[in-house]
């Protein structure tokens, strides 16, 4: 029997069926989140074509799904477990993508996850099993230090240098290798169907930047980090109830970067380094959020219960 397990983000779609020692994989588009319109539909339609592409090595026994999303519209992820579950015709367990991540990352054991990618999210399970979440509010709301915000504020001071009301920035060459003229950027970011995802497609390119030498692009990544560290902050107080930024942050470790912006050196150095500077363990993750899918799949008694969905 097979083991299905899904991560279905806003960029794309992966999917791994794992029966003994034989394991199939197959990755899609994305979808922008449960939360948007007709998310558990959208949802679907993308994990039944990943589905697909997949020689499915034996009958299903359980399938795990991580979905972006999820923990902001619990009705969608009710509704893609029920119609996860009937297509299959398998029990099936839903729960939002960071879940997935923190159950690959730790396995269930106490720390916090940074998830640095398009968004910005921390999940912390405390030594009494109490799962807690800081950031994740999406694009208007949130995720503060994001590929979002990063690309954002880079697209910003390349009109700002445009305009004369700021400093001249190698940002403005990488802004037309990307688009042109500079005059359209606005309705280049908004003419897509997912704005956020737009503007995080410029975030490598500040990150770039800033490796250079770039101090435009230097001072945005800074203040990128400066926000990741301190939501770190307030994770640690959520757990620790301690108002200090040693004490808090000594309250949510051991911390485990994942994401595209954390992967990266400029970002993800400049971070560890400041939390190793408080004495603070950085650990690597022991599984992505494919082995966290799948762990959900298989341990309906786990510590992140409380935020998933079972249908079947």
């Amino acid at each position: 029997m097979s083991i299905v397990a899904v991560d279905l983000g806003k960029t794309g779609c992966r999917i791994r069926a794992t029966s003994g020692a034989t394991t199939v994989s197959a990755q899609g588009a994305g979808v922008p989140g449960l939360a948007d319109s007709d998310g558990d539909t959208r949802a679907f339609d993308a994990i039944v074509a990943t589905l697909g592409e997949l020689d499915l090595p034996t009958p299903v026994a359980s399938i795990g799904v991580g979905a972006a999303g999820a923990e902001a519209a619990p009705a969608a992820a009710r509704a893609l477990a029920d119609r996860v579950s009937e297509r299959l015709e398998a029990p099936t367990a839903v729960t939002t993508d960071a879940v997935t991540a923190h159950a690959g990352a730790f396995e269930g054991m106490p720390g916090t996850m940074v998830i640095v990618g398009t968004g910005t999210v921390l999940l912390t399970l405390d030594g009494a099993g109490i799962l807690s979440q800081t950031d994740g509010w999406g694009p208007w709301l949130g995720d503060e230090g994001s590929g979002r915000a990063i690309g954002q504020e880079g697209l910003r001071a390349v009109l700002a240098a445009h305009d004369g009301r700021g400093p001249a920035t190698a940002l403005t060459a990488a802004a037309l290798e990307l688009h042109t003229p500079l005059s359209t950027l606005p309705r280049w970011v908004a003419d897509t169907a997912a704005p956020a995802r737009q503007l995080a497609r410029f975030a490598p390119r500040v990150l770039q930047a800033a490796a250079a030498g770039d101090a435009v692009a230097r001072d945005i990544v800074e203040r990128a980090v400066d926000a990741v560290l301190q939501a770190c902050v307030a994770a640690g107080a959520s757990r620790s109830g301690s108002a200090s930024a040693d004490g808090a942050l000594a309250g949510a470790g051991p911390y485990c970067l994942l994401g595209g912006i954390a992967g990266s050196e400029v970002f993800g150095g400049a971070l560890r380094a400041r939390l190793r500077e408080r004495g603070l363990a950085v650990v690597e993750p022991r599984g992505d959020a494919l082995d966290g899918a799948e762990y959900i799949a298989r341990t309906p008694a786990s510590p992140y219960e409380g935020s998933v969905v079972r249908r079947g």
